[in-house]
């Protein structure tokens, strides 16, 4: 069993194509939780009618300390534990199940992660400029063929390439699945460096530890090597990041470059009791090269 962590504020229209797409087109034993947090009561009505209408979801409101409500989940989590974000689509359903993964993981080379945003189509990414070029892509990429298995899985050095690209990626709230084991273990000592930052001895220090899935992702980087150096996916990516907004302090977010969205205004429609139809976005004609493509998610909108 997989246990799914969707970070989310301020996007219940977003989320629900994310929870929608997950639960149609990837694992069928997957524990979702969505933690959440919301600036208004505007917002906080919106998410409790979502939670309303996915009763098989978990919400979980965070505390004002994130890495210690994500380390609370991540304890009561499955052997396996993956992290989503509310603006991720699962745009096409995996040929694989939840047990080829951890075949994987058992394999001879074990991945630190499995990733459901890369593969063999993700070769570009944005270098901050708004223009999309070519990624740095390891050598070689070993194809691991599974019995029984309509997909065949990637196996690759993210510590052969330099760090920053997608390939060299691994600790992503972003579609990635890690051993629950590890996870604990990252998220404890975050934990604990967070209060430890939090004392009056350092108070210019915590400014450092947003209470952010951003500033929790960048803290994970301290762990780059602690896991082995491959990472794992399947041969086409699931799983597409479409950045139609911020609603995080975090500058280096780019988005709305294309189909600008504002949190406002997709909110608004949800509270008029409009849904993000998956079914209804033709991802035939999207060429998604890079895990971050931005999408008209409201071609899909009835």
């Amino acid at each position: 069993m997989l246990t799914s962590i969707v970070f989310s504020k301020d996007r219940p229209l977003q989320l629900d194509l994310c929870l929608s797409s997950v639960q149609q087109n990837l694992f069928e034993d997957n524990e979702i939780i969505v933690l959440y947090k919301t600036s208004s009561e505007f917002y906080q009505s919106c998410y409790e009618q979502l939670a309303k209408e996915h009763p098989e979801v978990r919400f979980v409101v965070q505390s004002n300390n994130i890495f210690e409500s994500i380390l609370d989940l991540v304890k009561g989590a499955s052997d396996y534990v993956a992290f989503f974000t509310d603006d991720n689509i699962a745009f096409r359903k995996i040929n694989f199940t939840m047990e080829k993964v951890k075949a994987v993981f058992a394999a001879p080379q074990p991945p630190a992660t499995f990733s459901l945003r890369m593969g063999l189509n993700c070769r570009t990414r944005d270098y901050g400029d708004g223009e999309q070029r070519e990624d740095f892509t390891p050598k070689p990429i070993y194809k691991l063929e599974m019995e029984s298995s309509d997909e065949a899985f990637l196996l690759w050095n993210r510590t052969s390439i330099p760090v920053g690209g997608y390939w060299s990626y691994g600790l992503s709230v972003d579609a990635h699945i890690f051993h629950k084991e590890f996870m604990v273990h990252c998220c404890e000592e975050l934990s604990h460096l967070r209060d430890y930052y939090s004392t009056k001895s350092f108070p210019r220090a915590l400014s450092a530890w947003d209470d952010t899935p951003n500033e929790f992702e960048s803290k994970l980087q301290r762990f780059y090597f602690d896991p082995p150096p491959m990472m794992a996916a399947a041969e086409f990516s699931s799983v597409v990041n479409s950045p139609n907004n911020r609603v995080q302090n975090h500058i280096e977010n780019r988005n709305g470059d294309e189909y600008s969205y504002s949190a406002e205004y997709l909110a608004k429609q949800f509270s008029e009791g409009k849904r993000i139809d998956v079914n209804k976005i033709d991802f035939d004609k999207i060429a998604i090269t890079c895990p971050h493509t931005e999408i008209d998610i409201l071609e899909g909108l009835s």
